[in-house]
């Protein structure tokens, strides 16, 4: 399925009241779907920036612009990570990957 169908599939559907649609990916810049319970969230920027969110803040990202860690300027790469010093990680994924995720999480709380 092409990820502009599955992205407006996925914030078209109805869902437990535990989630939050937030925008139309066809209509808006910012679409967003948010688990309200334990801060599990799918945002989509601009079409074409993405990131999914788990319940233990990890973070998946299909940005690759450089970024500081621990005063290191960063180039990452897809398949790359990087572990912060509190635990979390940030994971550099295809856009398509992070929808998957996204979708299989989301599709547990489909009313």
């Amino acid at each position: 399925m092409p990820l502009t169908k599955k992205i407006a599939e996925l914030t078209s559907k109805k869902y437990n009241n535990n989630i939050t649609i937030m925008g139309d990916y066809e209509g808006s810049n910012h679409t967003s779907i948010l688990d309200n319970d334990n801060g599990t969230i799918l945002v989509v920027s601009n079409k074409d920036q993405f990131y999914f969110k788990d319940q233990h803040r990890n973070l998946w990202l299909s940005v690759l612009d450089p970024f500081h860690i621990d005063g290191k300027q960063q180039y990452p790469e897809l398949g790359d990570s990087y572990t912060l010093n509190h635990g979390v990680q940030y994971s550099f994924a295809t856009k398509e990957a992070i929808v998957e995720m996204a979708s299989s999480y989301f599709a547990k709380h489909a009313d």
